[in-house]
């Protein structure tokens, strides 16, 4: 049985003093917020929890009246054709997560890195007559790579794959950044972060608190959440907090905006 102790004092502190060590590192995007405010939800797929998930989760996303964005694996969008048919049938975008997910992307040398994007693209497109305009690495960025800028340079993608605030062009690259969280800048502002770390975890009142500290700080809010782990209840709860000037786009619709502006 996993123990959980649900103390956000301990949550927030302990965090607090263990991030900035753990992720003294971190690679932070500084960019240029939008004109317009803009929230992009975004949804990371890495495991088959997370694709059975979907169907449901398209149901209460056309209910909400939110077009969003999926970053899926090759290996999954292989697997899952139907599902992958419904969800750009519905007129939301697929990401590129990588082919495979290599829990080290970062750090895979720049043959690698190309076959993990480049399959996952040609797949798309014979498969499913499909052109991902963006890149989400696995896990998230820790570091600056401009291996990894320049391969999306020569394919023409954008990249969500850092954290950060605002809308920045790193390489010749759009970076639309995940927005950090109130209490914790090292990390985005997620669900596993705060339910899912081994023993402390917040509650859920403490989450819709900062959720409301965004809402009425950030301009741009780009966030992603894990399917497997996100009820209709939840996703709806967090909907109806958003104030009336905010617009949901998926990530590409900020990119075309950038470009038509």
């Amino acid at each position: 049985m996993r123990l959980h102790i649900t103390l956000d004092f301990f949550h927030k502190y302990l965090l607090k003093m263990a991030l900035p060590i753990m992720l003294h590192d971190r690679f932070i995007v500084a960019g240029e917020s939008t004109r317009r405010r803009v929230i992009c939800i975004s949804f990371d797929c890495e495991v088959d929890e997370d694709i059975g998930r979907i169907p449901s989760l398209l149901d209460e996303l056309r209910n909400e009246g939110i077009q969003s964005s999926f970053a899926i694996s090759g290996n999954h969008a292989n697997k899952y054709s139907a599902i992958i048919k419904e969800i750009l049938e519905k007129g939301h975008e697929i990401i590129n997560h990588s082919f495979s997910h290599p829990k080290n992307f970062g750090s895979i040398n720049e043959n690698q890195m190309k076959k993990e994007i480049e399959s996952f693209q040609t797949l798309m497109v014979d498969r499913f007559r499909y052109t991902p305009k963006g890149f989400r690495a696995p896990h998230l960025m820790r570091k600056y790579s401009r291996t990894l800028f320049n391969i999306l340079k020569e394919r023409g993608l954008y990249d969500s794959s850092y954290v950060g605030r605002g809308i920045s062009k790193i390489d010749g690259v759009v970076e639309l950044p995940l927005t950090p969280c109130p209490e914790h800048p090292q990390v985005c502002f997620d669900y596993w972060h705060h339910f899912q770390l081994p023993i402390i975890k917040s509650s859920f009142k403490n989450f819709f608190n900062l959720w409301e500290l965004l809402l009425n700080r950030e301009p741009f809010i780009n966030i992603f959440l894990d399917p497997q782990f996100v009820s209709d209840s939840f996703l709806n709860e967090m909907v109806q907090r958003v104030h009336h000037d905010f617009k949901f786009l998926r990530l590409y619709d900020v990119v075309k905006s950038l470009t038509s502006a």
